[in-house]
């Protein structure tokens, strides 16, 4: 762990509190964020306590709008390759930023993730697999952000 305070969202459901969990489990003290976004909202589910900190002069509205574009590109890439498209992986100077969605029929919803850059070798991949196990137990739908969040 690291010396970093960290925030949970009150009132957080069961599902959004299991793949928050998850996430730190895979990742200890590196996670730095977790968002879950639809095409018209967004929530966060977890900010350490240093991001919430940096992010307060943050446009994250404008940041995550630019994160849903992944709702076209996924569909673009299904339809193009023989195989599924399953997440996007960013490096920036001092973070990375891991996204996936999980699909129910229509009912999609984007997870946006950051971690701490710090030489770690994430496996995204198997990333992927526990949100999407997380989204089997609970349902996609227990993962639609709350827009009053």
């Amino acid at each position: 762990m690291t010396g970093h305070d960290t925030t949970r969202a009150s009132g957080r459901s069961d599902a959004k509190s299991a793949l928050v969990d998850t996430l730190r489990d895979r990742v200890d003290g590196n996670l730095r964020d977790v968002w879950v976004l639809d095409e018209q909202a967004q929530e966060p589910l977890y900010l350490r306590d240093d991001i919430e900190e940096r992010i307060t002069d943050v446009d994250v509205e404008k940041y995550l709008d630019n994160e849903r574009y992944g709702f076209v590109t996924r569909e673009t890439y299904n339809r193009l390759h023989y195989s599924e498209f399953r997440y996007t992986h960013r490096g920036f100077d001092t973070w990375e930023l891991f996204r996936t969605f999980v699909v129910d029929g229509p009912t999609k919803v984007g997870v946006v993730v950051g971690v701490d850059s710090d030489g770690t070798n994430y496996d995204f991949a198997a990333l992927t697999d526990a949100i999407y196990e997380v989204a089997d137990e609970y349902g996609v739908d227990a993962f639609a952000p709350d827009p009053d969040a």
